[in-house]
């Protein structure tokens, strides 16, 4: 049975980041993922300046486009566009992102087995005296004295550990719009962000290389919605919905404060962990972001420095949970009245160089709290307000659905 330190299940953007940097400082690393690669995953492939600025290695060669603007639209009505001068995303698919963030790591020692999944853990992971996992997987059995969970909300590490995290859910329906040679040329640097029609959510035109990948997302609740919602995105912008390829749904699970994330030496990160920024669905940013503080802890267990993981779920709730608790709140102010916002956007410089910046990482939420002051009470109320209504709409809602 092979022996390693540290066992990352799920080759994703979080999982490759944490195997990555365990490798460089050292640890031995077993990264697997269930499926062979390369392989894609239902995911815009947005990665914004923000999320491209944790990452310490070069991400331009998968990057397909560079987006440069937006194109805003209020429930498929007249739109308008705004372009800034700097980079505010890069647009990539996930099959290339994946893949060379595997490839990073294994270039860094960690052993990459793609097409392995993990069956089954087992071992005292809650008892000092006995902290080895033993880790089987449809290829064999491996011994680590940690283990890191990317492998998604339902993934096999967070049953293992016996962790429960609470998740809101929301969910997402895509296609690709396949274009030969090259896509229109009025999308090749913008976006496309339709806001107000969708419970949550939005619907999305986001550019690659040879396709164009359309959304829409909402909550779970309102999932019913989505195929037709894409339907009428498409046609609103002069596609045929027919031509749609590889359409497919997945879950946005959207982590609340305090949920368990750790226990023993067994770390959740990323999906696995609902750490998704609820105001724009994103969650490559905190992907990164929670891989590394997952290897930066898991060295410190390794090294006796402490004697679990624990510190991790700490440090997710000290340096990122609070960005994810403003952006949930502004999310449920922004959704029970969005006009005026795309108003401002429309019309306030100061308000779309915010957001900008926002994207670009040189501002956080964090930083628009201070920057309203006292209005964070008014903030604090009125989301609280808009949750309770939307809450109470579902309670309504949930009983027409189950006679449906």
């Amino acid at each position: 049975m092979a022996t390693y330190d540290a066992v990352v299940a799920g080759a994703g953007p979080a999982g490759s980041t944490a195997a990555r940097l365990l490798a460089e400082r050292g640890a031995s690393v077993l990264l697997l993922d269930k499926h062979r690669f390369p392989r894609d995953k239902p995911c815009g492939g947005g990665v914004t300046l923000r999320a491209a600025a944790v990452q310490d290695i070069d991400l331009l060669p998968v990057v397909e486009r560079t987006i440069y603007g937006a194109r805003f639209s209020l429930r498929l009505g007249d739109s308008f566009d705004r372009t800034y001068a700097k980079p505010l995303t890069y647009m990539t698919q996930r099959c290339l992102l994946d893949e060379h963030l595997a490839e990073k790591a294994a270039a860094a020692g960690a052993d990459f087995h793609d097409g392995e999944a993990i069956r089954e853990v087992g071992g005292h992971h809650d008892a000092p005296l006995h902290p080895d996992l033993t880790i089987r997987t449809s290829h064999g059995t491996y011994s680590a004295r940690v283990l890191i969970g990317a492998d998604g909300a339902n993934g096999v590490t967070a049953r293992a550990a016996n962790l429960r995290p609470r998740f809101e859910e929301a969910v997402a329906l895509e296609g690709n719009l396949p274009f030969a040679p090259d896509i229109p040329e009025d999308w090749r640097e913008d976006v496309g962000i339709d806001l107000g029609g969708l419970a949550g959510g939005y619907g999305w035109v986001f550019p690659k290389q040879e396709h164009l990948n359309l959304g829409v997302g909402a909550w779970k609740y309102a999932g019913f919605t989505l195929r037709p919602k894409l339907t009428e995105l498409c046609r609103r912008y002069g596609f045929d919905p027919s031509r749609l390829e590889n359409l497919r749904g997945h879950h946005l699970p959207l982590r609340t404060s305090r949920s368990p994330i750790a226990s023993g030496p067994i770390a959740l990160v990323g999906d696995a962990a609902g750490l998704i920024d609820p105001l724009s669905g994103e969650g490559i940013h905190m992907a990164f972001a929670s891989g590394r503080l997952a290897a930066a802890n898991a060295m410190r267990y390794l090294a006796g420095e402490t004697t679990s993981m624990a510190g991790y779920e700490l440090s997710v709730d000290a340096k990122l949970q609070p960005e994810l608790d403003i952006s949930r709140r502004l999310q449920e102010l922004f959704h029970f009245a969005p006009p005026p916002y795309l108003a401002l956007m429309r019309r306030s410089e100061k308000f779309w160089l915010f957001f900008c910046h926002l994207i670009r990482g040189e501002l956080t939420y964090i930083d628009f709290v201070r920057m309203i002051g006292p209005l964070r009470i008014a903030l604090d109320f009125f989301a609280s307000v808009a949750q309770r209504r939307r809450q109470a709409r579902v309670r309504a809602l949930v009983p027409l659905l189950r006679g449906v």
